[in-house]
């Protein structure tokens, strides 16, 4: 069956049985059967063909996506049995990169080392993609900047932060300035989460145009310290930089302040695993870490 899902794309991409045949090794009569097998099977015609030509049509184009996540899900579930042949149960996780190295990494580590009979399938992905994976069973834990309008997920709050606006310690700037004077300075801008660029664009005048627009935080801490000028970046992912006074906090005097969290969200058919329960103990037993715990104790 998942042949004939391998073969469809391939022609996809060829539209000819001669350069499929070729491609997956077997003989063209072999194509043939599988396509005409699909399309039995489907009730639906998947390519138009003459004697010169193959077309797709709408339904198959259509199928192409499913087609890819129909043998996406076989690769991952070889590779799910596979590892449960060598290990207790996997646990895979969705951060982003920046969680993962500014805040997450040391639990993550502690896990590993204190757990050998579970192995770890780390996944560095937006929110948008970490919940997408979660409700396709694809996920167990994510770590996710909105709560989700789904019951399908259990989501506490993990920690908090803000977003604050820093430079090189040595850039020309005033420790405190007003809004409008963002427009007199390079501004670094961070594309990151919709709450995040809602809030930015909230606090950036009306008529601003960044110089330079990057979608990564490591990428701009690192040309914020080579001073490329002011970036708002997390407080969890430059605490280090703050207090060994590699970069400045500047204060923006007519703005008020802003909260934003990361949220620990849990597949609830993953939840009573036993992978899923130890790593949560972890997160609340590390206060430093992440507020779990007293959080959870609260609600």
């Amino acid at each position: 069956m998942i042949e004939n899902y391998k073969t469809f794309l391939v022609l996809t991409k060829t539209m000819n049985f001669s350069k499929t045949a070729d491609y997956m090794n077997v003989v063209q009569s072999t194509v043939s059967a599988r396509i005409n097998e699909l399309e039995k099977q489907l009730d639906v015609k998947l390519f138009t063909r003459t004697n010169r030509s193959v077309e797709l049509t709408s339904a198959g184009q259509s199928l192409i996506s499913y087609a890819k996540k129909m043998i996406e899900l076989e690769k991952e579930t070889i590779r799910k049995v596979q590892l449960h042949n060598k290990f207790k149960d996997c646990l895979s996780i969705g951060i982003p990169n920046s969680v993962f190295r500014e805040r997450m990494s040391p639990l993550i580590y502690e896990f590993y080392h204190k757990y050998p009979e579970f192995s770890l399938d780390l996944r560095f992905s937006k929110t948008s993609e970490q919940l997408k994976m979660l409700l396709e069973n694809d996920l167990d834990i994510g770590f996710v900047s909105r709560v989700p309008s789904t019951r399908k997920l259990k989501v506490s709050p993990c920690f908090d932060y803000s977003w604050i606006l820093v430079c090189r310690s040595d850039y020309d700037i005033p420790n405190k300035i007003k809004r409008s004077e963002l427009l007199n300075h390079d501004i670094v801008y961070n594309n990151q989460n919709e709450e995040y660029n809602e809030w930015l664009s909230q606090v950036l005048p009306c008529d601003f145009i960044p110089r330079m627009n990057l979608n990564s935080t490591s990428q701009l801490i690192d040309y914020v310290k080579r001073g490329f000028g002011c970036a708002f970046l997390p407080s969890y992912a430059i605490s280090e930089e703050l207090i060994n006074s590699t970069f400045k906090q500047i204060e923006i005097t007519d703005i008020k302040a802003n909260s934003f969290s990361i949220y620990l969200a849990i597949n609830k058919g993953k939840e009573q695993s036993e992978v899923v329960q130890k790593f949560v103990t972890l997160i609340e037993h590390n206060p430093e870490i992440s507020t779990l715990s007293s959080h959870q104790k609260n609600l």
